[in-house]
Protein backbone atom coordinates (compact mmCIF):
# COMPACT_ATOMS: atom_id res chain seq x y z
CA UNK A 1 0.00 0.00 0.00
CA UNK A 2 1.42 3.35 -0.93
CA UNK A 3 2.06 6.33 1.32
CA UNK A 4 -0.60 8.08 -0.37
CA UNK A 5 -3.11 5.20 0.47
CA UNK A 6 -1.83 5.35 3.90
CA UNK A 7 -2.80 9.40 4.32
CA UNK A 8 -6.06 8.84 2.60
CA UNK A 9 -6.99 5.79 5.46
CA UNK A 10 -6.27 7.98 8.18
CA UNK A 11 -8.12 10.91 6.99
CA UNK A 12 -10.98 8.89 6.96
CA UNK A 13 -10.97 7.89 10.25
CA UNK A 14 -10.32 11.03 11.72
CA UNK A 15 -13.50 12.57 10.07
CA UNK A 16 -15.52 9.45 11.18
CA UNK A 17 -14.25 10.13 15.00
CA UNK A 18 -15.37 13.94 14.46
CA UNK A 19 -18.32 12.56 12.94
CA UNK A 20 -19.42 10.50 15.87
CA UNK A 21 -18.09 13.22 18.07
CA UNK A 22 -20.48 15.99 16.59
CA UNK A 23 -23.10 13.44 16.89
CA UNK A 24 -22.99 13.03 20.57
CA UNK A 25 -22.40 16.19 21.45
CA UNK A 26 -25.70 17.09 19.68
CA UNK A 27 -27.20 14.17 21.31
CA UNK A 28 -25.82 15.85 24.88
CA UNK A 29 -26.68 18.93 24.25
CA UNK A 30 -30.20 18.26 22.91
CA UNK A 31 -31.22 16.50 26.33
CA UNK A 32 -33.28 18.95 28.83
CA UNK A 33 -31.08 20.39 31.37
CA UNK A 34 -32.69 21.76 34.80
CA UNK A 35 -32.61 21.26 38.86
CA UNK A 36 -32.82 17.84 39.50
CA UNK A 37 -33.21 18.07 43.30
CA UNK A 38 -36.73 16.73 44.47
CA UNK A 39 -35.57 19.44 47.41
CA UNK A 40 -35.29 22.51 45.71
CA UNK A 41 -38.33 25.11 44.70
CA UNK A 42 -37.31 24.26 41.01
CA UNK A 43 -37.08 21.03 40.99
CA UNK A 44 -37.81 19.90 37.07
CA UNK A 45 -38.96 16.68 36.68
CA UNK A 46 -38.47 16.24 33.07
CA UNK A 47 -34.72 17.27 33.37
CA UNK A 48 -32.25 14.90 31.99
CA UNK A 49 -29.07 16.51 32.80
CA UNK A 50 -27.96 18.42 36.13
CA UNK A 51 -27.69 22.23 36.32
CA UNK A 52 -26.98 22.35 40.02
CA UNK A 53 -26.87 26.15 39.24
CA UNK A 54 -30.08 26.63 38.31
CA UNK A 55 -31.51 24.92 41.61
CA UNK A 56 -33.31 27.79 44.10
CA UNK A 57 -33.72 26.96 48.26
CA UNK A 58 -36.00 28.75 50.28
CA UNK A 59 -34.43 29.59 53.18
CA UNK A 60 -35.77 27.59 56.77
CA UNK A 61 -38.80 29.78 58.40
CA UNK A 62 -37.39 30.52 61.52
CA UNK A 63 -40.10 33.54 61.86
CA UNK A 64 -42.62 30.57 61.57
CA UNK A 65 -40.52 27.81 64.16
CA UNK A 66 -40.62 30.85 66.70
CA UNK A 67 -44.37 31.93 66.15
CA UNK A 68 -45.38 28.27 66.63
CA UNK A 69 -42.93 27.24 69.91
CA UNK A 70 -44.01 30.87 71.01
CA UNK A 71 -47.70 30.90 70.78
CA UNK A 72 -49.03 27.17 70.66
CA UNK A 73 -46.60 25.90 73.63
CA UNK A 74 -44.68 28.88 75.96
CA UNK A 75 -47.76 31.24 76.00
CA UNK A 76 -50.50 28.03 76.70
CA UNK A 77 -47.92 26.58 79.24
CA UNK A 78 -46.97 29.44 81.01
CA UNK A 79 -50.94 30.15 81.29
CA UNK A 80 -51.46 26.89 82.67
CA UNK A 81 -48.84 27.40 85.25
CA UNK A 82 -50.50 30.68 86.25
CA UNK A 83 -53.59 28.94 86.65
CA UNK A 84 -52.38 26.17 88.69
CA UNK A 85 -50.36 28.36 91.22
CA UNK A 86 -53.86 30.35 91.25
CA UNK A 87 -55.59 27.36 92.32
CA UNK A 88 -52.53 26.27 94.91
CA UNK A 89 -52.91 29.59 96.83
CA UNK A 90 -56.77 29.58 96.95
CA UNK A 91 -56.37 26.44 98.65
CA UNK A 92 -53.64 27.45 100.57
CA UNK A 93 -55.83 30.30 101.96
CA UNK A 94 -58.90 28.43 102.07
CA UNK A 95 -56.97 25.78 104.28
CA UNK A 96 -55.51 28.72 106.41
CA UNK A 97 -59.39 30.39 107.32
CA UNK A 98 -60.48 26.89 107.74
CA UNK A 99 -57.66 24.04 108.78
CA UNK A 100 -59.51 20.67 108.41
CA UNK A 101 -58.15 17.53 107.05
CA UNK A 102 -60.33 17.72 103.91
CA UNK A 103 -58.78 21.12 103.08
CA UNK A 104 -55.40 19.97 103.78
CA UNK A 105 -55.34 16.91 101.59
CA UNK A 106 -56.90 19.49 99.20
CA UNK A 107 -54.10 21.60 99.33
CA UNK A 108 -51.63 18.97 99.11
CA UNK A 109 -52.74 18.04 95.89
CA UNK A 110 -52.91 21.19 94.58
CA UNK A 111 -49.32 21.60 95.16
CA UNK A 112 -48.25 18.34 93.22
CA UNK A 113 -50.59 19.82 90.13
CA UNK A 114 -49.02 23.17 90.36
CA UNK A 115 -45.26 21.64 90.54
CA UNK A 116 -45.93 19.43 87.24
CA UNK A 117 -47.20 22.25 85.98
CA UNK A 118 -43.77 23.80 86.41
CA UNK A 119 -41.73 21.49 85.03
CA UNK A 120 -43.54 22.16 81.76
CA UNK A 121 -42.08 25.16 81.62
CA UNK A 122 -39.07 24.86 83.74
CA UNK A 123 -36.68 24.96 80.45
CA UNK A 124 -37.77 27.61 78.96
CA UNK A 125 -34.77 29.67 80.73
CA UNK A 126 -34.72 32.71 78.80
CA UNK A 127 -36.28 36.14 78.58
CA UNK A 128 -38.98 36.85 81.13
CA UNK A 129 -38.15 33.98 83.26
CA UNK A 130 -34.27 34.82 83.12
CA UNK A 131 -34.87 38.50 83.59
CA UNK A 132 -36.20 37.51 87.56
CA UNK A 133 -34.13 33.98 87.56
CA UNK A 134 -37.39 32.39 88.17
CA UNK A 135 -36.08 28.90 88.74
CA UNK A 136 -34.54 30.14 91.77
CA UNK A 137 -37.83 31.24 93.38
CA UNK A 138 -39.50 28.40 92.64
CA UNK A 139 -37.58 25.57 92.55
CA UNK A 140 -34.80 25.20 94.90
CA UNK A 141 -33.83 22.38 96.33
CA UNK A 142 -32.31 21.06 99.10
CA UNK A 143 -34.66 23.52 100.60
CA UNK A 144 -33.74 24.95 103.66
CA UNK A 145 -35.40 23.89 106.96
CA UNK A 146 -33.66 25.87 109.63
CA UNK A 147 -34.05 29.12 107.48
CA UNK A 148 -37.97 28.02 107.14
CA UNK A 149 -38.24 27.60 111.08
CA UNK A 150 -36.56 31.10 111.83
CA UNK A 151 -38.84 33.11 109.50
CA UNK A 152 -41.92 31.58 111.12
CA UNK A 153 -40.53 32.04 114.55
CA UNK A 154 -39.68 35.42 114.04
CA UNK A 155 -42.67 36.48 111.80
CA UNK A 156 -40.42 38.81 109.72
CA UNK A 157 -38.99 37.83 106.49
CA UNK A 158 -38.72 38.84 103.14
CA UNK A 159 -39.68 36.67 99.93
CA UNK A 160 -38.42 38.86 97.58
CA UNK A 161 -34.65 38.64 98.73
CA UNK A 162 -32.40 36.29 97.33
CA UNK A 163 -31.24 34.88 100.76
CA UNK A 164 -34.70 33.24 101.01
CA UNK A 165 -34.87 31.07 97.57
CA UNK A 166 -34.38 28.38 99.52
CA UNK A 167 -36.78 28.91 102.14
CA UNK A 168 -39.55 29.18 99.63
CA UNK A 169 -41.32 27.93 96.65
CA UNK A 170 -42.29 24.30 95.75
CA UNK A 171 -39.46 22.83 97.91
CA UNK A 172 -40.32 24.60 101.11
CA UNK A 173 -44.14 23.91 100.54
CA UNK A 174 -42.83 20.21 100.37
CA UNK A 175 -41.11 20.35 103.76
CA UNK A 176 -44.31 22.46 105.54
CA UNK A 177 -47.12 19.79 103.36
CA UNK A 178 -45.44 16.62 104.68
CA UNK A 179 -43.25 17.61 107.59
CA UNK A 180 -41.24 14.30 108.65
CA UNK A 181 -42.54 12.09 111.66
CA UNK A 182 -46.03 13.70 111.82
CA UNK A 183 -49.19 12.26 110.50
CA UNK A 184 -52.06 14.27 108.31
CA UNK A 185 -53.95 15.04 111.47
CA UNK A 186 -50.74 15.93 113.54
CA UNK A 187 -49.73 18.27 110.75
CA UNK A 188 -52.89 19.70 110.61
CA UNK A 189 -52.74 20.01 114.31
CA UNK A 190 -49.33 21.76 113.97
CA UNK A 191 -51.00 24.62 111.76
CA UNK A 192 -53.81 24.97 114.02
CA UNK A 193 -51.47 25.84 116.66
CA UNK A 194 -49.04 27.86 114.87
CA UNK A 195 -50.65 31.34 113.06
CA UNK A 196 -47.39 32.24 111.99
CA UNK A 197 -46.94 28.76 109.98
CA UNK A 198 -50.55 29.07 108.55
CA UNK A 199 -49.10 32.88 107.40
CA UNK A 200 -46.11 31.72 106.09
CA UNK A 201 -47.84 29.08 103.99
CA UNK A 202 -50.15 31.38 102.51
CA UNK A 203 -47.64 33.50 101.58
CA UNK A 204 -45.29 31.29 99.91
CA UNK A 205 -48.16 29.91 97.79
CA UNK A 206 -48.63 33.94 97.16
CA UNK A 207 -45.34 34.36 95.81
CA UNK A 208 -45.83 31.53 93.71
CA UNK A 209 -48.67 32.54 91.95
CA UNK A 210 -47.05 36.74 92.09
CA UNK A 211 -44.25 35.03 90.11
CA UNK A 212 -46.47 32.88 87.47
CA UNK A 213 -48.51 35.85 86.99
CA UNK A 214 -45.44 38.23 86.45
CA UNK A 215 -44.36 35.79 83.64
CA UNK A 216 -46.97 35.58 81.78
CA UNK A 217 -47.68 39.02 81.88
CA UNK A 218 -44.04 39.90 80.30
CA UNK A 219 -44.38 37.36 77.62
CA UNK A 220 -47.21 39.11 76.50
CA UNK A 221 -44.84 42.26 75.50
CA UNK A 222 -41.74 39.89 74.95
CA UNK A 223 -43.43 37.72 72.52
CA UNK A 224 -43.29 40.42 69.50
CA UNK A 225 -39.38 40.53 70.17
CA UNK A 226 -38.76 37.03 70.39
CA UNK A 227 -40.38 36.33 67.49
CA UNK A 228 -39.23 39.12 65.29
CA UNK A 229 -35.41 38.35 66.08
CA UNK A 230 -35.08 36.22 63.89
CA UNK A 231 -32.92 37.31 61.24
CA UNK A 232 -30.06 35.14 62.20
CA UNK A 233 -28.67 32.53 65.19
CA UNK A 234 -25.78 34.69 66.48
CA UNK A 235 -25.66 35.71 69.89
CA UNK A 236 -28.35 37.16 70.93
CA UNK A 237 -30.82 35.97 68.82
CA UNK A 238 -34.03 34.45 69.65
CA UNK A 239 -33.14 30.72 68.33
CA UNK A 240 -30.02 31.28 70.45
CA UNK A 241 -31.88 32.17 73.64
CA UNK A 242 -34.15 29.33 73.03
CA UNK A 243 -31.58 26.93 72.29
CA UNK A 244 -29.09 27.75 75.04
CA UNK A 245 -32.29 27.93 77.45
CA UNK A 246 -32.71 24.92 76.88
CA UNK A 247 -29.86 22.86 76.71
CA UNK A 248 -28.34 24.27 80.07
CA UNK A 249 -31.64 23.68 82.11
CA UNK A 250 -31.78 20.13 80.97
CA UNK A 251 -27.59 19.74 81.69
CA UNK A 252 -27.65 21.79 85.18
CA UNK A 253 -31.10 21.08 86.40
CA UNK A 254 -32.80 18.04 84.76
CA UNK A 255 -29.31 15.55 84.47
CA UNK A 256 -27.61 16.92 87.53
CA UNK A 257 -30.12 18.43 90.19
CA UNK A 258 -32.82 16.09 89.62
CA UNK A 259 -30.23 12.61 89.48
CA UNK A 260 -26.31 13.21 89.21
CA UNK A 261 -26.11 15.30 92.45
CA UNK A 262 -28.53 12.90 94.57
CA UNK A 263 -26.46 10.07 92.89
CA UNK A 264 -23.06 11.20 93.91
CA UNK A 265 -21.93 11.84 90.20
CA UNK A 266 -20.28 15.16 91.28
CA UNK A 267 -18.35 14.18 94.18
CA UNK A 268 -15.16 14.22 92.76
CA UNK A 269 -14.06 13.13 96.91
CA UNK A 270 -16.72 10.05 97.39
CA UNK A 271 -19.12 9.84 94.83
CA UNK A 272 -20.78 9.21 97.55
CA UNK A 273 -25.17 9.07 97.31
CA UNK A 274 -27.21 12.09 98.87
CA UNK A 275 -30.49 11.50 99.03
CA UNK A 276 -31.54 14.17 100.84
CA UNK A 277 -30.51 16.26 97.38
CA UNK A 278 -33.79 14.38 95.73
CA UNK A 279 -36.62 16.64 94.30
CA UNK A 280 -39.51 16.43 97.01
CA UNK A 281 -37.45 14.67 99.79
CA UNK A 282 -40.12 14.90 102.20
CA UNK A 283 -43.23 13.99 99.52
CA UNK A 284 -40.97 10.65 98.80
CA UNK A 285 -41.80 11.09 95.12
CA UNK A 286 -39.60 12.31 92.78
CA UNK A 287 -39.89 10.55 89.56
CA UNK A 288 -43.01 11.77 88.20
CA UNK A 289 -41.34 14.92 88.29
CA UNK A 290 -38.67 14.14 85.78
CA UNK A 291 -40.61 12.74 84.03
CA UNK A 292 -43.41 14.96 83.26
CA UNK A 293 -40.15 17.80 82.57
CA UNK A 294 -38.38 15.80 79.82
CA UNK A 295 -42.04 15.11 78.25
CA UNK A 296 -42.87 18.94 78.18
CA UNK A 297 -39.01 19.74 76.79
CA UNK A 298 -39.69 16.61 73.63
CA UNK A 299 -42.57 18.61 72.88
CA UNK A 300 -40.93 21.96 73.02
CA UNK A 301 -38.25 20.47 71.11
CA UNK A 302 -40.57 19.32 68.65
CA UNK A 303 -42.89 21.73 67.54
CA UNK A 304 -45.93 20.60 69.43
CA UNK A 305 -48.63 22.02 71.12
CA UNK A 306 -48.93 22.51 74.96
CA UNK A 307 -52.74 22.02 74.91
CA UNK A 308 -52.97 18.52 72.51
CA UNK A 309 -50.63 17.13 70.07
CA UNK A 310 -50.92 19.24 66.99
CA UNK A 311 -47.17 19.10 65.27
CA UNK A 312 -45.89 22.46 64.41
CA UNK A 313 -42.66 23.63 62.92
CA UNK A 314 -39.89 22.84 65.94
CA UNK A 315 -36.09 22.81 65.86
CA UNK A 316 -36.67 18.70 65.10
CA UNK A 317 -37.87 20.35 61.60
CA UNK A 318 -34.47 22.66 61.52
CA UNK A 319 -32.10 20.03 62.27
CA UNK A 320 -34.06 18.10 59.27
CA UNK A 321 -33.66 21.26 57.31
CA UNK A 322 -29.92 21.46 57.42
CA UNK A 323 -29.39 17.98 57.26
CA UNK A 324 -27.99 16.80 61.21
CA UNK A 325 -27.41 13.54 61.29
CA UNK A 326 -25.97 11.47 64.13
CA UNK A 327 -24.51 7.92 63.18
CA UNK A 328 -26.46 8.15 59.59
CA UNK A 329 -30.25 8.92 61.55
CA UNK A 330 -30.92 12.43 61.70
CA UNK A 331 -30.47 14.09 64.63
CA UNK A 332 -33.81 14.59 65.72
CA UNK A 333 -34.92 11.52 65.51
CA UNK A 334 -31.75 10.69 67.80
CA UNK A 335 -32.71 12.88 70.24
CA UNK A 336 -36.33 12.26 70.39
CA UNK A 337 -35.29 8.31 70.83
CA UNK A 338 -32.75 9.70 73.04
CA UNK A 339 -35.43 10.97 75.51
CA UNK A 340 -37.49 8.04 75.09
CA UNK A 341 -34.99 6.04 76.43
CA UNK A 342 -34.33 7.97 79.36
CA UNK A 343 -38.66 8.21 79.92
CA UNK A 344 -38.17 4.43 80.17
CA UNK A 345 -35.09 4.10 82.29
CA UNK A 346 -37.16 6.48 84.81
CA UNK A 347 -39.87 3.97 84.45
CA UNK A 348 -37.53 0.91 85.75
CA UNK A 349 -37.42 2.71 89.13
CA UNK A 350 -39.50 3.58 91.76
CA UNK A 351 -40.04 6.24 94.53
CA UNK A 352 -39.22 7.09 97.08
CA UNK A 353 -35.97 8.11 94.90
CA UNK A 354 -34.18 8.45 98.13
CA UNK A 355 -34.50 5.09 98.99
CA UNK A 356 -33.88 4.21 95.51
CA UNK A 357 -30.39 5.62 95.33
CA UNK A 358 -28.94 3.14 98.46
CA UNK A 359 -31.57 0.08 97.06
CA UNK A 360 -30.54 -0.05 93.73
CA UNK A 361 -28.06 2.36 93.70
CA UNK A 362 -26.93 0.39 89.57
CA UNK A 363 -30.31 1.38 87.94
CA UNK A 364 -29.99 4.95 88.97
CA UNK A 365 -26.60 5.04 87.58
CA UNK A 366 -27.80 3.43 84.30
CA UNK A 367 -30.57 6.48 83.88
CA UNK A 368 -27.88 9.05 84.45
CA UNK A 369 -25.79 7.59 82.41
CA UNK A 370 -28.94 7.57 79.35
CA UNK A 371 -29.48 11.25 80.76
CA UNK A 372 -25.65 11.78 79.84
CA UNK A 373 -25.99 10.56 76.57
CA UNK A 374 -28.15 13.25 75.69
CA UNK A 375 -26.25 16.16 76.30
CA UNK A 376 -23.65 15.76 73.54
CA UNK A 377 -26.64 15.11 70.92
CA UNK A 378 -28.20 18.62 72.14
CA UNK A 379 -25.53 20.80 73.21
CA UNK A 380 -22.44 19.51 70.53
CA UNK A 381 -24.44 18.09 67.71
CA UNK A 382 -27.38 20.26 67.70
CA UNK A 383 -25.89 23.73 68.43
CA UNK A 384 -23.20 22.91 65.51
CA UNK A 385 -26.23 21.93 63.21
CA UNK A 386 -27.98 25.40 63.88
CA UNK A 387 -24.32 27.37 64.16
CA UNK A 388 -25.26 28.05 67.77
CA UNK A 389 -22.56 29.21 70.09
CA UNK A 390 -23.09 27.89 73.47
CA UNK A 391 -23.39 31.22 75.95
CA UNK A 392 -23.28 29.61 79.26
CA UNK A 393 -20.59 27.57 81.41
CA UNK A 394 -20.23 24.87 83.64
CA UNK A 395 -17.64 23.21 84.98
CA UNK A 396 -18.75 19.17 84.84
CA UNK A 397 -16.18 18.65 82.38
CA UNK A 398 -18.70 17.53 79.35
Amino acid sequence: MGANQNVTMLSLRIQKVFFFAIILFLSFSCRKKGCMDPNATNFDSDAEVADNTTCLYVDFQRSEMLANICDNYIIPAYADFNEKTTILNVAATTFSSDPTDTKFQLLKDAWKIALLSWQQVSFIDFGPAEFIILKNQVNIYPTNVSLISENISLGVYDLGNSSNNDAKGFQALDYLLHMPGLNEQEQVAYFIGEDNALTYLVELTNDLKNNAQYVVNEWEVYKSTFRSNNGSNAVGSSVSNLVNGLCSYYETYIRKGKIGLPLGAFNQFTQEIDPTLVECYYHQESLPFISTALEGMKKYINGVSFNGNTNGLGLDDYMDYVGATQNSSSLSTVISDQIDLVLGSLGELNDPLSNELAVNESGVLDTYGTMQQLVPYMKVDMTSALGVLITYQDNDGD
